[in-house]
């Protein structure tokens, strides 16, 4: 019963939120950002993720098998996976949470921290994707405490690692950014879903 619940609450928001017509989105911008904002209400709340997580994650079979073949993890700091999302995963923030539910939302197959090699350098991006209609490989990283000097050092070079991989932002790297002033939100993650995944 409180599955069914769960699932009627979260249908009922994204229902509003799909009904807006192009003059509507036009027209009153606010609607639907109240909409986004309250979906991602929902699904910052770790029970709501456990209940709706069946009815979120319905990729293809193919990319279901890519998603979940065995695949080396990153295990540095287990104890940081800390956070609930679909499928019983468990990542280190509640923004890579946001993503990882919007990737299954949109039947967007992924692995998170995919350890990889570049250039004889082990990388283990945030989320590696793969493009469910051509089957184009994206990496997405999520820099949360880019104000950080430390972190931003580690941005820059993860950054010049990926660009020897032949991965290029704006091309097959997404990168997001937050600080504690500007946080990344539900909506600027579907937008930049639309942008490349779909």
């Amino acid at each position: 019963m409180a599955e069914k619940l769960a699932l009627k609450k979260y249908l009922q928001i994204k229902l509003k939120l799909l009904s807006a017509d192009l003059k509507q989105l036009i027209k009153d911008n606010r609607s639907v950002t109240m909409s986004l904002s309250k979906i991602e209400k929902l699904l910052s709340d770790p029970a709501y993720i456990d209940l709706l997580s069946e009815h979120l994650a319905k990729p293809s079979l193919e990319n279901h098998f890519w998603a979940n073949a065995d695949y080396p993890k990153n295990d540095k700091h287990p104890e940081n996976l800390t956070h609930s999302t679909v499928g019983g995963l468990f990542v280190r923030s509640k923004s890579e949470s946001l993503i990882a539910i919007a990737l299954s939302e949109n039947n967007i197959p992924f692995r998170y921290e995919n350890i990889m090699s570049i250039n004889g350098i082990k990388i283990a991006p945030d989320f590696t994707i793969m493009h469910p209609l051509t089957g184009k490989i994206f990496l997405w990283e999520h820099f949360g405490l880019i104000q950080n000097n430390d972190y931003y050092k580690e941005f820059a070079n993860k950054i010049r690692v990926y660009t020897e991989g032949n991965f290029i932002l704006g091309n097959n790297l997404i990168a997001t950014f937050e600080s504690k002033d500007s946080p990344l939100n539900y909506c600027t993650i579907n937008n930049i879903i639309t942008q490349y995944l779909t």
